[in-house]
């Protein structure tokens, strides 16, 4: 059932894609507008109604996809499957072993825009049914100002997850004990409009197979995003986490594109 989940969000991701490059934009012109720096979500949305859809994959074999359906700059829903949480066992140490923990969600965003170059957004993504009993469900408040070619993220998010150990007990992280900042930074240089450099940082719950080894753990993350097409990007980015060595960074590839509604 885990496997089949995320296989149905990748499949789902890889036809939105394909609509997206095949059907183009109404707009040739119109500015690419991402919903997340790399990992971290931004108080952005689309222009308009408008799809987007994103599907990527990493060294380790890892998988993701993700539709985000967005309306009147007001509201975006998505649903899609990823391994940003980790399981571990053991946690610290040199022998400490890490493995993505591959969850299907779905969430929300809400935001408004006081002024052209600022937003502010609330959001909250839960788990879909099925899986092994792994849950994590977040809420996040985050705020966006573009400054000239650069773009500013800042706010906080907090983390609520439900697994069971290694002695079938069930342990729990409480969303009161696991509040973080989100801090994201994104600079598109004037004289490559089409290449925009990002950098962000969250804490991600961290499954460990005690309550004590359980704990919202730094994932850090930097890249670039091509914009190849006006309504498709590719992006290319290294996650760093908290207590990895260095060799243990994760490299991603990502297939973006948009398909509009109405012109941008």
């Amino acid at each position: 059932m885990v496997a089949s989940v995320p296989a149905r969000t990748s499949t789902l991701g890889l036809a939105l894609v394909a609509l997206a490059v095949v059907a183009g934009p109404a707009h040739a012109e119109a500015p690419w507008i991402a919903p997340t720096v790399i990992t971290v979500p931004t108080a952005w949305t689309q222009p308009g109604t408008a799809v987007y859809a994103s599907l990527g994959g990493d060294h380790r074999f890892g998988t993701s996809a993700r539709a985000t359906v967005g309306y009147a700059r007001l509201v975006e829903v998505d649903v899609g499957g990823d391994g940003l949480l980790t399981s571990c066992a053991p946690c610290d140490g040199p022998a400490r072993a890490a493995t993505p923990a591959q969850l299907a969600t779905a969430g929300w965003k809400l935001a408004v825009r006081p002024t052209a170059r600022l937003a502010l957004a609330g959001g909250l993504r839960v788990p879909l049914p099925g899986g092994d009993g792994r849950r994590a469900a977040q809420g996040f408040a985050i705020g966006s100002l573009r400054l000239g070619p650069v773009a500013l993220h800042a706010g906080a998010s907090t983390w609520a997850s439900r697994h069971r150990g290694d002695d079938g007990a069930e342990i729990a992280l409480a969303p009161t004990t696991s509040v973080r900042p989100l801090v994201g930074l994104e600079w598109t240089p004037r004289i490559y409009p089409r290449t925009t450099l990002g950098a962000d940082l969250q804490w991600l719950p961290e499954l460990g197979p005690t309550a004590a080894t359980t704990a919202a753990r730094w994932s850090f993350a930097w890249g670039v995003r091509y914009r190849a097409l006006p309504y498709s990007a590719i992006e290319l980015a290294v996650r760093h986490r908290e207590g990895d060595a260095l060799g243990d960074a994760t490299v991603m590839v990502r297939l973006s594109a948009v398909l509009s509604a109405r012109p941008r």
